[in-house]
C-alpha cells in the first residue's frame, strides 16, 4: 500500500490541465455564490458583478423573458428585487463543464424562498428550480454571459405559478 507521499506530487499524477480545470471550476461555482449572496441582500449592483457586458439573463426558463446585455439585465433586477425584503437561495449539484479552456456551462440546482414587501396580504415564494448557466474567461477572471432558469416547481401568490420546465430538459453531459 502506498501513501499519497510515496505517490508523488499531486501535478505529476495529474498534470496542470487537470489542476487548471479543477481551479477554474472553483471559480465558477464562488461567481454563483457571489450571485446568489448578492440576490439575499438585495443588491443588484453585487447580482451584475458576475456578468459580462453582453449577458443573456433568462429567469423566465425561455418563456420569452430574456435580457440582452448589461444595461438590460440592470434594469430587470432592480425592478424585481423591489418586490421583496428578504431571500434565501440554496444551492446544490454543481457541474460544470468544459467547452474549451475559456468556456464552461454549469447546471446547478436551486431551491429560493422570497418574502415579499407586501406580507402577510401576499404570502412568501418558494420555488425549486434549474440554473443552466455560460461561463467564459476574461481578462478579469470568469464572468458569466448566460443564465437561464429553468422551474421545476413553484408556490406563488402572483399570478403564474411554474411547474414542470425542468422535465424535459436534455442533459448536458
Amino acid at each position: 500500500m502506498s501513501t499519497l507521499s510515496e505517490a508523488g506530487p499531486v501535478e505529476d499524477r495529474y498534470g496542470p490541465a487537470v489542476l487548471r480545470e479543477l481551479i477554474d471550476a472553483e471559480q465558477i461555482r464562488r461567481l454563483k455564490y457571489a450571485y446568489c449572496r448578492a440576490a439575499d441582500a438585495m443588491d443588484a449592483a453585487g447580482m451584475l458583478a458576475v456578468f459580462t457586458d453582453d449577458c443573456v439573463v433568462d429567469l423566465s426558463g425561455g418563456r420569452g423573458g430574456a435580457v440582452t446585455g448589461i444595461a438590460a439585465a440592470r434594469k430587470f433586477y432592480s425592478g424585481a428585487l423591489s418586490k421583496f425584503i428578504a431571500s434565501s437561495h440554496h444551492l446544490s449539484n454543481m457541474d460544470v463543464v468544459f467547452e474549451s479552456a475559456d468556456t464552461a456551462r454549469m447546471e446547478s440546482y436551486l431551491y429560493s424562498w422570497q418574502r415579499y414587501k407586501a406580507y402577510p396580504a401576499l404570502k412568501d415564494r418558494h420555488r425549486w428550480a434549474r440554473y443552466r448557466d455560460v461561463y467564459r474567461r476574461t481578462q478579469n477572471g470568469w464572468k458569466q454571459t448566460e443564465l437561464v432558469c429553468y422551474v421545476g416547481g413553484e408556490v406563488t401568490p402572483e399570478e403564474l405559478e411554474r411547474s414542470c420546465e425542468t422535465t424535459a430538459l436534455p442533459s448536458w453531459h
